[in-house]
């Protein structure tokens, strides 16, 4: 943002040179990338006043002239056919530079200095508009007001010499991006106020509302919009005085109406968009979205690809303006305009940041409104735009306003203690100091307690929303530079360090395992926060629509990272993530927040071959058992011996044959094959396996109990059963440890088989059984006694047909 000293001085004067009044405002938080001086392309040239012009008796185009330069009478040679007494004019003295040298093709500076020219001595130059670079006639000499000074030094009668402030503003203060709010920020430099241009509008006897309707459509985005209209008005170019304020913040003046909009935009930071009246079709503005994708050319020339929900302004046929962005051509001012519609409002700033960005245009009224430009400000803007066009290009300004405010915006009121301040700061500031440092930024208290004052925020200072806020602005206008640094540092021997984190503990284990961590946004589009099942939690303020959900599920996520990892050529893939997932939950469980659920999980995901290529053994893929070995470690390694898993021939809209986790009687997550239309949107052509575990049920348990090594040894038999297929060797195995005596330690299935050699409908179970006793080496007899047993258990329990027994070492 750049700002020019001559302007600010109009609401505010200070006299701080150029580097101290830089310290001083970037001790307020502004950053100053630079300060220039304009104007200095003239330095040496002055306002004087031809005395006499007469003939060159050496050249018949020549003349000679006397001119008062102030501190004295030159003797100046010229060419140009209009010099004449008693004119002022530019006068560049011996030793300066000017601009452009008309005899140059190039149009390089030309150094001036005193020479004879056809036998007469000449001490300087009467120069053009060509040679000051103020326009393109080369032929004669600019002629000055009669009223200019003479002596006067060139660069103040144009009104160039300036110094321009090149300020760095933070996306959260938008009022810094005005003359006005800077000089606000002078203000509690100086300890006064600025002093705003007082509005005096003459308005005609015609209502506004007799030529113009007004419909605001899109309430959600639009939540004021107002407009004036002035008849009669002729288009001419601005004054000098405006061309060289804009020209001074790079800015191109175009003409009088559009250079007064641009005018009051970087005086109070209020967007204005004027519109030709007769351009206007059915003599309707309506404020609408995009119901389908267009095309729409703006005043750049471009043509635009609109998507469907883009906030524009319309008349009763077509669009005439993409709001709070950049107008239509078909509406555009011009030297033939005569009325004109002069549009001022306040527009939801999410809504302009997202058109901005679908559309990779960003403008200086874009930047105002996505930042959350001034609702208060909607009328004084208008009307100040509308005194200054009516000054400057006449007319007559209909009377009244159509004044549009769906949505009004309330007054913030913020408490704030002052002992609070004090505690934070590390000050010793009264009350009266306190309130005395947030007045000079308009910030006044409106009630008085004995611990809490409550203060009312202006509307233009959109950071201030917290207490916090309001500290932060005693800290800036006192001066941090005046609190006292006090730093102190002990050391507690007393207490241990604090335990691991749980979500340490888990990565921990889980590199192990030999898995890479990855860390993705848990803002994510609708369409992919819906995959996870739950109801998702819409973001009422997002930055973009690819954003604009909290997760609930970290599927979605990791699926991108694996996506991203198959175009660089990584396809064999070993991932997990631990983070938050979040949903809308009215049920009674325990929340932060009312209705709004927020889990810690932790996400494993495998995809591509099991070990890496090799000539020596077969090229083998990831499948849903080595995902599940895994889940098995990571429960083995944190002691949880209570894991069950309960297989769904069911899907979901996420995986497909889920496999749910019970930890301890508890669901604790699930694992399962990534569904083949979910990959595809992803654009991944293979399988991927993933298990989603809730975080808090993977704690580690402390209740470890240690036994000492066998004294005597452990013996094996392999058992094979023929059962139905209808059930489960998780059902059968838990049957058989829930029957067996002490003496069985471990079972383990070891063969599934289903074929041919086996009656239809059959299926053959073998399971491992390894029996010891911790008191005494084991008999035949006695083994022989608990197989026999455990086969007849088996054989009534589920109709089992005994197939083989043998021993196994």
């Amino acid at each position: 943002m750049k700002v020019l000293q001559s302007w600010l001085q109009q609401y505010i004067e200070f006299s701080l040179p150029p580097d101290e009044f830089a310290d001083k405002l970037s001790k307020l938080g502004l950053e100053f990338e630079g300060v220039e001086r304009t104007g200095e392309e003239y330095n040496g040239f002055v306002v004087g006043k031809v005395l006499e012009r007469t003939q060159h008796p050496n050249a018949e185009k020549l003349s000679i002239c006397k001119v008062n330069v102030g501190t004295g009478t030159l003797q100046i040679v010229c060419g140009a056919p209009n010099v004449a007494a008693g004119q002022k004019v530019a006068v560049g003295m011996s030793g300066a530079i000017v601009p452009r040298n008309q005899h140059d093709p190039s149009g390089k500076p030309l150094p001036l200095s005193t020479v004879k020219i056809r036998g007469i001595e000449s001490s300087g130059m009467i120069c053009s508009e060509y040679e000051l670079d103020l326009g393109k006639d080369a032929d004669n000499i600019l002629v000055l007001e009669s009223n200019a000074k003479i002596g006067k030094p060139l660069a103040e009668y144009l009104g160039v010499a300036d110094i321009v402030y090149d300020i760095e503003t933070t996306p959260n203060r938008p009022d810094w991006l005005s003359h006005i709010g800077i000089a606000r920020e002078i203000g509690a430099i100086v300890g006064r106020k600025p002093k705003l241009p007082k509005l005096k509008l003459k308005e005609a006897a015609i209502p506004v509302s007799k030529h113009l309707t007004v419909k605001v459509q899109d309430t959600q985005n639009c939540y004021r919009f107002a407009v004036r209209m002035i008849c009669g008005l002729k288009v001419e170019p601005s004054p000098r005085w405006l061309q060289n304020a804009l020209k001074g913040l790079n800015l191109r003046p175009v003409n009088s109406v559009v250079d007064v909009t641009n005018y009051v935009m970087m005086e109070c930071g209020q967007p204005l968009h004027p519109f030709d009246y007769a351009l206007l079709k059915g003599k309707q503005i309506i404020v609408r979205q995009t119901k389908r994708s267009s095309s729409f050319i703006t005043l750049d020339g471009q043509e635009r690809k609109l998507p469907d929900g883009v906030v524009m302004v319309c008349d009763a046929e077509r669009e005439v303006s993409i709001a709070g962005v950049m107008g239509g051509a078909n509406s555009e001012i011009s030297d033939s305009t005569v009325d004109i519609v002069l549009e001022s409002a306040y527009w939801n700033p999410s809504s302009i940041r997202r058109t901005s960005k679908l559309l990779g245009v960003s403008t200086d009224a874009s930047q105002r409104f996505e930042r959350g430009a001034d609702p208060d400000g909607v009328l004084y803007g208008l009307n100040r735009a509308a005194q200054l066009i009516v000054d400057m290009a006449g007319g007559e300004l209909l009377k009244g306003v159509i004044d549009i405010y769906p949505r009004k915006v309330k007054e913030r009121f913020v408490p704030l203690r002052p002992e609070r301040v004090n505690l934070v700061l590390g000050t010793k500031l009264t009350t009266v100091q306190t309130v005395r440092l947030l007045r000079l930024l308009d910030i006044v208290p409106t009630k008085r307690g004995s611990k809490r004052l409550m203060f009312r925020v202006p509307s233009y200072r959109v950071d201030i929303t917290r207490e916090i806020d309001l500290i932060e602005e005693v800290g800036r206008v006192y001066g941090y530079d005046k609190i006292e640094d006090k730093t102190t540092a002990t050391v507690d021997f007393a207490h241990f360090f604090p335990k691991e984190s749980h979500a340490d503990h888990v990565r921990e284990k889980v590199i192990g395992l030999g898995f890479c961590e990855t860390i993705t946004n848990s803002m994510q589009e609708t369409k992919k926060a819906i995959l996870g099942g739950a109801t998702p939690a819409r973001i009422s303020n997002p930055q973009n629509r690819e954003m604009d959900t909290l997760r609930t599920s970290l599927v979605p996520g990791l699926l991108d990272v694996v996506a991203r990892n198959f175009n660089y050529g990584n396809n064999d893939l070993r991932l997990f993530e631990i983070g938050h997932v979040f949903s809308r939950d009215e049920s009674e469980r325990p929340k932060l927040v009312e209705n709004f659920l927020e889990e810690q999980r932790l996400c494993l995901l495998m995809t591509g071959m099991v070990a890496p290529r090799h000539w020596g053994s077969p090229s083998t893929c990831v499948n849903i058992f080595d995902v599940k070995g895994k889940v098995i470690d990571l429960l083995e390694q944190n002691g949880l011996d209570k894991g069950k898993f309960i297989s769904y021939s069911t899907s979901d809209s996420l995986v497909e044959n889920r496999i749910a986790l019970e930890i301890n009687g508890t669901y604790g997550g699930y694992l399962g094959l990534v569904r083949a239309e979910v990959l595809n949107t992803f654009g991944i052509g293979q399988e991927v396996f993933v298990a989603e575990l809730n975080l808090e049920l993977l704690a580690p348990t402390d209740k470890s109990l240690y036994e000492p090594l066998p004294r005597f040894p452990k013996v094996k038999r392999d058992l094979g059963f023929i059962v139905d297929v209808g059930i489960s060797a998780e059902g059968l195995q838990k049957s058989i440890k829930e029957f067996s005596s002490g003496l069985l330690q471990g079972i383990e299935l070891f063969d599934v088989y289903q074929g041919d050699q086996l009656p239809a409908g059959k299926k053959s179970l073998a399971f491992s059984l390894e029996l010891m006793s911790p008191d005494k080496t084991l008999t035949d007899a006695e083994i022989d006694t608990e197989v026999r047993n455990i086969v007849t258990h088996v054989q009534d329990r589920f109709n089992a047909l005994l197939r083989s027994v043998e021993r196994s070492t």
